[in-house]
């Protein structure tokens, strides 16, 4: 099926990225003493040698102002318990206010960091890309901390989901 212009075009792709699963974080900075925090599920890895990380994020959105300025920034992988947590940041609770929910670690050296996260990347902004309505960031990795467990959280189809049935590959054996 085609689509004959952008306003059809637009709804049909965004239900097609609805049937995208993505691992749901928060991504927070801070600055001038002031914690800025948003749900994120456009984050993927870009490469190894540097570790770097790709953010998208909307220029409509605080944080994105702020993350412009080249501010360190922390990527908090969230846990299947942290659905309730990720709809404050996405949009249900307003500024530094979402930071009252969650363990959260507010220090004025670094990013918060939420203390339970699945897994929390530490990040300098390395690049950045205007383009649409999103601001595209590559982040550099400067620090992992990561939960030993796997307990992940999931966004699929306009629903948080979890992981707990994956499964552990087999290693490959040679023929």
């Amino acid at each position: 099926m085609s689509y004959p212009n952008d306003l059809v075009l637009g709804d049909a792709f965004r239900a097609v990225m609805r049937r995208f699963a993505a691992t749901v974080s928060i991504i927070s900075c801070q600055h001038a003493g002031r914690p800025f925090g948003m749900s994120a599920t456009a984050v993927t890895s870009v490469c190894i040698d540097p570790p770097a990380l790709l953010v998208c994020v909307n220029r409509s959105n605080a944080t994105n102002s702020i993350l412009a300025e080249g501010v360190h920034f922390c990527i908090n992988v969230l846990r299947s318990c942290h659905s309730e947590l990720s709809r404050r940041f996405g949009g249900d609770t307003h500024g530094g206010e979402r930071f009252r929910y969650g363990n959260w670690v507010l220090l004025p050296e670094r990013p918060p960091t939420l203390a339970d996260a699945q897994a929390n990347l530490f990040c300098k902004v390395d690049c950045r890309l205007e383009y649409g309505t999103h601001t595209i960031l590559v982040g550099r990795v400067l620090r992992i901390e990561c939960a030993q467990d796997v307990d992940v959280l999931v966004y699929h189809n306009g629903l948080y989901q979890t992981v707990s049935n994956a499964t552990v590959p087999t290693p490959r054996q040679s023929p």
